[in-house]
């Protein structure tokens, strides 16, 4: 096995950069992220990730292809918050040096039939963007 394929169903947590609205400056916090690909076989790369976030505003859900989890069915996944998403629709790279700490937990061997939902959700979206 490769340097990088042990993070690909990887829940991690990164260094995000986000715009602070109050100082008007771009700041940093800790988020987790859904590895899914990788750039090279060994470090450093660049990772194909999902982001898992709290979604305040139920509008703001996609029905599809943001995929709920729950804290108290999955909690082998390390997540605080009761309830988080999965964003499948919105993928981004992470440069591995923006890891802010290791694999918190495997999707893929912890719950491998969400993780097979997850697939299944970003076929779909995926397989409509051209």
């Amino acid at each position: 096995m490769n340097e990088t394929q042990a993070y690909i169903g990887a829940i991690v947590k990164t260094r995000f950069a986000y715009h602070d609205l109050e100082t008007d400056k771009i700041a940093f916090k800790s988020r987790p992220f859904l590895i899914i690909g990788a750039e090279y076989d060994t470090l450093p790369c660049d990772f194909t990730a999902f982001p898992i976030s709290k979604v305040w505003t139920s509008q703001n859900i996609d029905p599809v292809h943001d995929i709920k989890v729950a804290k108290e069915l999955y909690p082998k996944l390390s997540l605080n918050a009761e309830v988080s998403y999965i964003r499948v629709h919105k993928s981004q790279t992470i440069h591995s040096s923006q890891l802010a700490i290791g694999i918190l937990s495997s999707l893929g061997e912890a719950y491998p039939d969400l993780y097979t939902e997850i697939k299944a959700a970003y076929r779909d979206f995926s397989g409509g963007l051209f």
